[in-house]
């Protein structure tokens, strides 16, 4: 998405608003790729499309939004957030990704302190995995898989958890995941996660080969 465009997205978002009681906003877009590689290993245009998602455009929505809630003295206002970011240490070869989810957790905590005694409540959700489209299918067959909440039973989840603070974990599964994260120290966390992202760089790569040699020969 180049600056252009999201200037016209804002507009035409702006545009559509106008007048409307938007009661509930969820800032649930997000991108993840490029996914466990350097950051030498990518062109810096692709970060800057991360960022512009995962961060920029969550906070020109929210802002969009935000001074009708004001006027109204109610709304609420859910912003995607990630465990990567919250409750694991470190990211590695993801790093750009765990930073703009860092930026949504303290945006959202900011603007629960600055609004909730105007009637608006803002919260940060941040969850580990989710079984979508997103998540690397070595990830969704390994042992993570029982811990991984289908989309439907996540957003029912999520949908309990609004009010109920400035950050939260919605499904049991993830906080089973979040209370097993906080008893390991930092430097183990560091550890598992280079060890598990080079792991899956190395799984990528070879898919990637082999779906290179098949159409090839194809």
């Amino acid at each position: 998405m180049s600056r252009l465009a999201g200037d016209e997205s804002m507009r035409r978002l702006r545009a559509a608003i106008e007048g409307l009681d938007v009661g509930v906003l969820v800032n649930n877009a997000g991108v993840s790729k490029p996914y466990v590689v350097f950051l030498h290993e990518v062109d810096v245009e692709a970060w800057m499309k991360m960022v512009r998602v995962n961060l920029w455009a969550l906070t020109e929505v929210t802002a969009a939004v935000l001074p009708g809630m004001v006027e109204r003295g109610r709304g609420a206002i859910v912003n995607m957030g990630s465990a990567s970011s919250e409750a694991i240490p470190s990211f590695p070869l993801c790093n750009i990704y765990a930073a703009t989810k860092r930026y949504v957790a303290k945006f959202s905590r900011s603007l629960y302190i600055e609004y909730r005694s105007r009637g608006v409540d803002v919260q940060c959700q941040a969850p580990f995995f989710v079984a979508t489209r997103m998540v690397p299918r070595a990830i969704r067959d390994n042992w993570l898989s029982p811990f991984l909440p289908t989309p439907d039973a996540y957003a029912r989840a999520a949908a309990r958890w609004i009010g109920h603070g400035s950050l939260c974990s919605p499904t049991i599964s993830h906080q089973l995941l979040w209370c097993l994260a906080s008893v390991l120290p930092d430097a183990v966390h560091d550890w598992l996660r280079l060890r598990e992202h080079l792991r899956l760089r190395a799984h990528r790569k070879r898919a990637a080969r082999a779906s290179a040699t098949w159409h090839a020969v194809d």
